[in-house]
């Protein structure tokens, strides 16, 4: 199975890049599968630090919508065992003892930038755009996003942003504490390298014990939260307004 991931590595530096541009980068379940695949097995030798990128200047439209209608088809447990490696995936992120930066430009939508979210740190690039379209197509969050993102800019905006599909810039963003950095496009890439050598110099155990110390902060009951997460997706998808919309988005695009 394609896989649309590349995966290079730099002596202590490893590039993870979705390799989709045709398509906006939007994730397909086996790009999921890739990604958590890759980070398991750089678990055996950590790099000093990982970057998670988009080919083409666009990290992620977000899910790919193509197999979404044959969830009607589908028994809920199926579905399920669809998305939980989905799940495994984000967690192979968040688990790796190095650092992951998530390198944002162009779309950052949907499981796009709930794959943003997993990484330790986001730098973003002036032109991206960030948001969460899922409601308007009467889909629920399923990875993360509803649990993680009041973390990162509060409960108001993470409502605005999950109910109203609506998009904000990059300025805002680093604003409201979305991302870390933000550079001007033509600053992207240097400050990018700013970033990797910045970490790389440091000991890569350190932002290990870094990373476990702060996730045990998070609530406690954010994983049972993300598996209560796929039932609500697999229940909106049940309904039929869901369907109707899911089949029109397909009509016009």
């Amino acid at each position: 199975m394609e896989s649309d991931l590349t995966v290079s590595r730099d002596a202590d530096r490893v590039t993870v890049t979705i390799d989709r541009p045709e398509k906006s980068n939007a994730l397909t379940g086996e790009t999921f599968v890739a990604i958590g695949d890759a980070f398991r097995e750089l678990a055996d030798d950590p790099p000093s630090v990982v970057t998670v990128r988009g080919a083409g200047g666009t990290f992620s439209s977000g899910v790919d919508m193509a197999d979404v209608p044959e969830w009607g088809e589908m028994k809920p447990l199926d579905v399920r065992d669809l998305l939980e490696p989905v799940h495994d995936a984000l967690r192979a992120i968040e688990e790796l003892d190095a650092p992951v930066v998530a390198a944002l430009e162009g779309h950052v939508l949907g499981g796009g930038l709930e794959l943003a979210l997993s990484c330790d740190i986001r730098i973003a690039a002036e032109n991206a755009v960030f948001g969460l379209p899922e409601s308007g197509m009467g889909l629920a969050m399923d990875l993360g996003g509803a649990q993680k993102l009041p973390g990162f800019v509060g409960e108001g905006l993470t409502k605005y942003l999950v109910m109203t599909s609506e998009t904000i810039d990059a300025q805002r963003a680093y604003d409201e504490g979305l991302v870390e950095e933000l550079h001007a496009d033509d600053e992207f890439d240097g400050a990018l390298a700013d970033l990797e050598d910045s970490l790389a110099e440091k000991p890569t155990y350190i932002h290990g014990l870094a990373k476990r110390q702060i996730h045990s902060a998070r609530p406690l009951n954010l994983d049972e939260a993300m598996a209560q997460a796929l039932h609500h997706a697999i229940a909106a998808y049940n309904e039929p307004e869901t369907q109707r919309r899911v089949a029109e988005f397909f009509e016009d695009s």
